[in-house]
Parts: structure tokens; sequence; C-alpha cells
């Protein structure tokens, strides 16, 4: 059963992502973005250009009795605050449901999802995914700090290891980020000398190959493949030894010493 449509669950993702940026939102912007982000087009042709130009003629055309914004407003999903949108906790725990996909990480079959560059949530699908692994390992070579924030607030994730090819700024960025996390929500990061593949390694022993790294997904196609009970043991025995080898990276004040 579908709890919402892909429409409202874009705008639920927009109005996060605003929020998330400490943007405050007005209402005529969301009303900018509810109207469509493609470049409007007209159609030219004949008298009857589409069947909705059909069902108007016989009187058989259905219309919206309300904005996306009523929509939204009325199911208690977002709320507006001194003329600025804002999601509500009711719409967040939705928005995460509609973000997550389901994925049989216990099944032997292997299931796939596919990350289509022209979906504007496959990177919400991603995170879905993670969250539903608990608290566990990710394993990214290029993990940058942008996108600490949200494997803190969406997953349980509680070590992330990551590899000297996301560069020198990238982790110095890292400690930066690391700092601005409450130690109780602060997952440990450790940075190995060299990581070829991306994995999520949950707390339960399932593991999930990602195919492209987290600062790539919406760019390439890519797939999001559970592990059979077998091999996902044996990556998950690896990458314990690469963690315990691996250099802690310690959180960093702005005002502290390099």
């Amino acid at each position: 059963m579908e709890i919402a449509s892909e429409d409202a669950h874009q705008l639920l993702f927009y109005v996060n992502v605003v929020n998330r940026r400490g943007y405050k939102l007005s209402v005529p912007e969301f009303e900018a973005y509810a109207k469509g982000v493609s470049r409007k087009t007209k159609s030219v042709g004949g008298p009857l250009k589409s069947i909705r130009d059909l069902q108007a003629m016989m009187g058989t055309q259905r219309i919206f009795a309300e904005t996306s914004l009523e929509y939204l407003t009325r199911l208690q999903w977002v709320s507006i605050e001194s003329d600025h949108v804002k999601l509500t906790r009711l719409g967040k725990a939705i928005l995460d449901e509609l973000s997550s996909p389901t994925v049989d990480a216990d099944s032997e079959n292997v299931t796939e999802v596919l990350l289509d560059p022209s979906d504007p949530h496959a990177y919400v699908k991603v995170i879905g995914v993670l969250a539903e692994l608990g608290e566990g390992m990710l394993v990214d070579p290029y993990f940058r700090y942008d996108q600490l924030e949200t494997i803190v607030e969406h997953t349980q994730v509680r070590r992330i290891l990551t590899s000297k090819k996301t560069g020198n700024t990238a982790l110095s960025q890292l400690q930066l980020a690391l700092a601005l996390i409450d130690d109780d929500q602060r997952p440990e990061l450790r940075v190995a000398d060299a990581l070829h593949d991306r994995f999520a390694i949950g707390d339960g022993g399932n593991v999930i190959a990602i195919g492209t790294s987290l600062n790539s997904i919406g760019r390439n196609h890519s797939v999001v493949v559970p592990l059979s009970s077998a091999a996902g043991k044996a990556v998950a025995s690896l990458y314990e030894d690469l963690w315990i080898h691996a250099n802690v990276l310690t959180p960093r004040s702005q005002n502290a010493t390099p």
C-alpha cells in the first residue's frame, strides 16, 4: 500500500533538505518548487493535443481541490511558522519511511536496488538501506564531511572506515565536522592506507555492497547488493582486520592547533 505519492515524497524531501541546511523556506519558495522544478513547456498541435483536452471537453476532467501545501499541511506533515514552511515530526517520520527501500538482507537470494542518476531519491534510498542495518560499519574510501551529518541524523552507524584516498583536506574537514557532533552521537572514524570497495556491514552480520561512494550517488548508475551469508562473513572479517589496523581520526575544533 502506498503511503504517499512520489510528488509528496519529493516535496517532503525538498523541505527537509532546505531545513537541515538552516534556510528558512518561505511559502512562495515552496509553491515555486511545488509547481515543478523543470522548465515550463507548451504543446503545439491540433485542437485535441492530449487526453486531458478530451476529458475537459466531456466534463470529466478531475482537478486538485487543494494545493500541495494545503495537502501537506492538512496531513500535518509540514507546518507554516511565521510564513516559513517546516517539516513536522510526523512529516519526518513519513519521509524516513518513504525513503527506506525494503531490502531482504537475511535472504540468500541477492536483491539489487538500482541507483539511477535520474532518480532524485537515489541518495535517500542508500541512506534508508544503511538505516536498516542498525549499528554497524560503513566502508567508503572517499567519505566526505558533508555525508557525516546525514549518517548521524538518519542511521545508527557507529563506525566509518575511509582511506587516505579522500585527501588531507577532506580528512581535516572530517575532523572539524566530528568535533561538532555530541559525544553520544559521534561515530568513530578511522583511516586505512588503501580501500577499494564500498560496503555497509550491519551489527547482525548482514553485509551490503554499495557500487559507488556516497558522494557519487546521483551521478553514476550503480547498485546496492546484499551479500549472501558466506560472502558477507568473509567481507566482514576482512574489514574488521582493516579497522583494527587503521588510524583513528580524532575530532578537532576550529580553534585547535593543527
